[in-house]
């Protein structure tokens, strides 16, 4: 995914967060975002933020890509917490 490729490379800053945050949410239905603060995001990131919440409502997700994005985000989650 486009998307956990800018993050990885980008590592930690505010806009990676953002979009963890964003992708977290579409994936579990406890956590909470609110796809406005994409707004904050380069406009290309945007666009691939909106394909990926687009492909997410028309196509939806398989349980086993659910499960591999949730994983994803929840690393990036604990290993931001050392930074």
């Amino acid at each position: 995914m486009t998307l956990m490729a800018y993050v990885d490379d980008a590592g930690w800053t505010e806009q990676a967060e953002l979009i963890v945050h964003i992708v977290m949410s579409s994936v579990h239905p406890d956590v909470e975002s609110s796809v406005a603060t994409a707004a904050f995001l380069p406009r290309t990131v945007r666009l691939h933020v909106a394909k990926f919440l687009s492909d997410i409502l028309v196509d939806g997700l398989s349980d086993e890509q659910r499960h591999a994005i949730f994983s994803w985000t929840q690393c990036w989650a604990l290993a931001s917490l050392e930074q």
